[in-house]
């Protein structure tokens, strides 16, 4: 006989079926969180530091028009803020390829080509309707700055203070 703390035997069956349900959900909810990596921290910020060593980088944070891109932001101490490259410009060119109707993507695509042949770029922009051209030599990640990367991903991705040490000399 069920007692009254018991549900009754024939109740326990759907309520054990709903709560492996609600598990469930729970459990897909947080494995399709996109700010969570599924990574070890440790194997994680072993792999930033190995993919960004070396890299050029411009410093930028581009944004959609429609059509075309924007600079949203540039990084303080940046080859973009090097070149004089503002918040608010709109892109037309990069080394000959036009931009004005271009994606993010196809943005990224042109400055990882012309990184990985050499180091300067030009930009044409628009600025308050005024075109100016902007000459842009891209410099590697420092490895404060990418520390910095590995310390902002961690604490966002994996809810980890602060980032492992790089132990390498």
């Amino acid at each position: 006989m069920a007692s009254a703390k018991d549900p009754k035997p024939e109740m326990r069956s759907p309520l054990i079926k709903i709560v492996v349900v609600v598990l469930s959900i729970a459990v897909v909810a947080f494995a399709d969180d996109p700010k969570k990596c599924n990574t070890p921290p440790e194997q994680c910020a072993r792999q930033i530091r190995q993919m960004l060593a070396g890299k050029l980088y411009l410093g930028v944070e581009i944004g959609n028009l429609t059509p075309g891109l924007v600079v949203k932001t540039v990084v303080p101490d940046s080859p973009a803020e090097h070149a004089d490259l503002k918040a608010g410009d709109k892109l037309i060119a990069v080394n000959g390829h036009r931009t004005t109707e271009a994606s993010i993507k196809d943005f990224k695509q042109i400055v990882d080509e012309i990184g990985r042949t050499h180091r300067h770029l030009w930009m044409l922009v628009q600025r308050r309707g005024a075109f100016k051209k902007i000459d842009v030599m891209m410099e590697p990640y420092s490895k404060v700055q990418i520390e910095r990367i590995v310390t902002q991903h961690l604490s966002e991705a994996h809810s980890v203070a602060s980032a492992p040490p790089d132990s390498r000399p």
